[in-house]
């Protein structure tokens, strides 16, 4: 395994961060755990979650699994969203489009979401405790909160910084101007600032490539991509129908990129095949070749996943086949 420091801070993570979407849903504590042991053999030493996956069983999950090596481990979190509310309920909340009287009447108050000083130090001890540890390594914020000035989301987070219960501090679903204004808060007031930034980033989905990679890397910004596989598309290419019980069969979004994708992902496929590369290791190759990417985060289902993924830190793509890769896109 590769290590990297995170942002301009001396925090090393792994290439490989293990994410834990699918931990408490699609995955049971005993999947999860072969999952865990699998990636420590292989080095990962960065588990990746958020308060919301699962309701907050991801969470409660990792803190058990980890509990006899907490401290040789980097974990990450996240905070922006109320625990327990749906899918569309998180995009009404980006929106600002929730019916705050409506969840009002079923008990549900307006501050138990988004970046305000009083949701993130209620939302930070509820992942201590389901953590079961004293402290998070990289709490970032999942969302912008256009409801809520940054420099009281700093502040808070500086706060926890501060008083020991979070090393590091980052950013997920940012804008560029989004980050800077943050960075220029942070700077001006003496304030912790973002060492990381989570964006989707895949063959597929080369967006941040505009703005968020060299924005990041200007500012010296660790970049985390994650759906670095495209929620599986990569996997899938050759298959007639999606597999149930896996992350695409959950997603109608990546199922329509797969299907949008069937002609391009056909011609990786025998780029892959021609260099004697696995589709996901070669996919996830072509994310990590990128320089402003510090680590990529993966999710996976069962242990031997991890074993054809860490082809991609091993054998990483010269120039010449990086560019022959991202030319196929």
């Amino acid at each position: 395994m590769q290590y990297r420091q995170l942002g301009r801070s001396g925090l090393a993570v792994s290439r490989l961060i293990l994410g834990s979407t699918m931990f408490g849903e699609l995955m049971d504590e005993a999947a999860a755990s072969a999952v865990l042991h699998r990636a420590w053999d292989l080095g990962v030493n960065t588990i990746d979650t958020g308060d919301i996956y699962a309701g907050g069983r991801a969470e409660a999950m990792i803190g058990k699994l980890v509990a006899g090596r907490r401290d040789q481990l980097v974990l990450a979190t996240k905070v922006g969203f109320r625990v327990g509310d749906t899918p569309a309920e998180h995009a009404q909340a980006v929106a600002g489009a929730l019916d705050l009287d409506e969840r009002w009447s079923r008990g549900i108050a307006p501050t138990d979401q988004g970046l305000s000083r009083k949701h993130i130090l209620a939302a930070v001890e509820a992942s201590l405790k389901r953590l079961g540890t004293d402290h998070i390594d990289l709490y970032q914020i999942h969302r912008w909160d256009a409801a809520v000035p940054i420099e009281e989301t700093l502040r808070a987070l500086d706060d926890l910084v501060r008083s020991g219960k979070v090393r590091y501090i980052g950013c997920s679903n940012a804008r560029a101007w989004q980050l800077y204004e943050a960075l220029w808060t942070s700077d001006r007031h003496g304030l912790a600032r973002f060492e990381s930034i989570q964006q989707p980033y895949s063959l597929l989905s080369r967006e941040p490539e505009a703005d968020q990679l060299p924005a990041s890397a200007h500012a010296g910004v660790g970049v985390i991509a994650y759906s670095a596989l495209a929620g599986g598309a990569f996997a899938a290419a050759h298959d007639a129908a999606v597999k149930p019980g896996t992350v695409l069969a959950q997603r109608p979004a990546y199922q329509a990129k797969l299907e949008a994708n069937r002609e391009r992902l056909a011609r990786f496929a025998a780029f892959a095949e021609e260099r004697g590369r696995g589709r996901i290791a070669l996919a996830l190759a072509g994310v990590l070749a990128q320089p402003a990417v510090t680590a990529a985060t993966v999710g996976v289902q069962v242990p031997e996943e991890l074993d054809e993924l860490v082809d991609a830190v091993e054998r990483p793509l010269d120039p010449e086949n990086h560019a022959a890769l991202l030319a196929l896109f």
